[in-house]
């Protein structure tokens, strides 16, 4: 039982963590992140990255690859590719 209410808790305190984060993102910070894995990006796929988290990161906590792939068609298929690149290697850590 307790290691339920850990789990419980932890997932709360991820949940909340993420939502804080996404509320106080910046396009600057989705640029900087972008630009740190060596990604050469648009301003426009940065705008469209930016307004999805925005209006859509509940999404991402019921379904994080149905939540990337509502980005498809919306930004450069290649940069596209490397977001779900940069989701598989980060996928572990959230």
């Amino acid at each position: 039982m307790e290691k339920i209410t850990y789990n419980f808790i932890g997932d709360l305190m991820q949940r909340s963590f993420i939502i804080n984060y996404a509320k106080n993102l910046t396009k600057e910070d989705v640029y900087n992140f972008v630009k740190s894995n060596n990604i050469n990006i648009s301003n426009e796929d940065i705008d469209t990255i930016y307004k999805h988290i925005k209006k859509y990161y509940n999404v991402f906590f019921d379904d994080p690859i149905k939540y990337i792939k509502m980005l498809k068609g919306n930004i450069n298929d290649d940069i596209y590719y490397q977001i779900l690149m940069i989701y598989d290697k980060y996928k572990d850590k959230i």
